[in-house]
């Protein structure tokens, strides 16, 4: 089931995943059985804000990928394409797709993925009642707020500034968010 938010001007899908259950398993198993290889980018109030795993040991992060490159074109009318290794040009080494872990009392604050992303999105694998509710901001407008559940999906536009409220559950809120990039794919010149 696919809902169209407007918002701003903006336009959000809010997806909630077939087959879910099944493949969300499959991801959670991989992520974590290969959490000893995982990157991190960056510190924000004491986490690590992104955990990158190569596509080799998460191959599961296929299938939302591929939901929110088709659900784009389809319902936005956005040509994408899924990318595995950071693009040619981009000075982040990392993968252009990560997992957030937000224990009790963490959140993640305000910041938008406008490099060079067309799309982006954010599945939820593991929340609770109270795990930090997703939002949107623009000056001006009452932030738009969106409750994390295991098997939806939000895919936006990647300019749109957004942050996670504090986690006040009593477990990990576990998420996987990802870029899409134009198709054609333009390679920086070197």
């Amino acid at each position: 089931m696919v809902s169209r938010i407007e918002w701003c001007d903006q336009v959000l899908l809010e997806v909630w995943c077939p087959d879910a259950e099944k493949w969300i398993e499959d991801l959670m198993t991989q992520f974590t059985s290969n959490e000893s290889k995982v990157a991190k980018s960056h510190k924000i109030g004491g986490r690590w804000e992104n955990l990158y795993l190569e596509v080799e040991d998460v191959p599961s992060v296929r299938i939302p990928m591929r939901i929110a490159r088709d659900l784009g074109k389809e319902k936005l009318g956005v040509s994408s394409i899924v990318l595995f290794d950071s693009p040619s040009g981009n000075p982040n080494p990392y993968p252009p797709f990560w997992f957030n872990v937000a224990a009790p009392g963490e959140s993640t604050g305000l910041h938008d993925h406008a490099q060079s992303s067309v799309l982006s999105a954010v599945a939820y694998l593991r929340s609770n009642e109270n795990s930090g509710n997703l939002y949107f901001r623009k000056d001006g407008r009452e932030d738009l707020q969106i409750k994390p559940e295991p098997g939806k999906m939000i895919v936006f536009p990647p300019s749109l500034r957004h942050g996670v409220h504090p986690n006040l559950s009593n477990e990990k809120r576990i998420s996987f968010a990802f870029n899409l990039f134009p198709f054609p794919l333009v390679q920086a010149e070197l």
